[in-house]
């Protein structure tokens, strides 16, 4: 098959190498990395497109997107949205997400991801990466949302594993009431987008989300951190996601970043 690879930052390029190790031929488009390949170039040959470009550039992105490809086999792995409503117009749109660090991509350890469209599997699966299905379209996206907001108060918390450990009970069984209450499954926190995400991405100092919120507890300002982290997936989720008295925990994490 033919990929094409819409980002080529450290996950697009680490998604770059197992399409590469499946067989299959692949082409970038980045115009920060590569200013002479047009998407034009990167798409008009492609077989299923992938999507990785940050979250909030996507819908500047997307107005710039050519209609004649919007009916190719579409996968979003990018995190941070809450609607799929930018995508309305794509005929074959899919997500692909799960507890991934790009590093330990490349480095070629195991990894589980969620995908929602089987085609996920003949594009990525090999003896490092095993696809799970599952239909539930808006859960998977939000999971990968939600997850990002948490892992800022599990970085604000991680003088105590204690905490984190009470955080991260918290936010799965939050993860489960917004999912039901938005009309998605809540089940779907149980696979590796929802739980398993939110894990990783509570544990680990390589999450910017989990960096920003030590950060945060060190008493530097939100302004200044996002400058120096450049992309804080987290802090966009909370503020596009519901916040408020229904989801404590989310309404306690958007205090501590000064966002409510």
């Amino acid at each position: 098959m033919n990929i094409a690879i819409l980002g080529a930052g450290a996950y697009g390029r680490a998604l770059g190498k197992i399409v590469s190790n499946n067989g299959h031929d692949l082409n970038f488009y980045d115009p920060k990395v590569m200013p002479d390949v047009s998407i034009k170039q990167a798409v008009a040959k492609a077989d299923a497109v992938i999507i990785c470009i940050p979250s909030n550039f996507l819908p500047s992105f997307l107005e710039e997107y050519p209609d004649d490809f919007k009916n190719k086999p579409t996968f979003l792995a990018s995190k941070g949205l809450r609607t799929v409503d930018i995508f309305k117009d794509f005929t074959n749109f899919a997500i692909l997400s799960g507890p991934t660090f790009a590093q330990e991509i490349m480095d070629g350890k195991q990894s589980v991801l969620t995908a929602t469209n089987q085609l996920a599997v003949d594009i990525f699966s090999n003896q490092q990466i095993e696809i799970e299905i599952c239909q539930d379209l808006q859960g998977v996206l939000l999971c990968g949302s939600l997850k990002n907001a948490y892992a800022i108060g599990a970085g604000f918390n991680s003088d105590s594993e204690n905490a984190v450990a009470a955080l991260v009970t918290k936010a799965h069984a939050e993860t489960r009431k917004y999912l039901l209450d938005h009309g998605a499954n809540p089940d779907t926190a149980e696979l590796a987008c929802g739980i398993g995400d939110l894990v990783l991405t509570c544990s680990s100092d390589t999450s910017r989300n989990y960096t920003c919120g030590k950060k945060l507890h060190a008493g530097q300002n939100l302004d200044d951190i996002l400058t120096e982290l450049q992309t804080v997936e987290g802090i966009n989720a909370l503020h596009e996601l519901d916040v408020d008295d229904n989801y404590p925990l989310l309404l306690h994490i958007a205090r501590i970043a000064g966002i409510k």
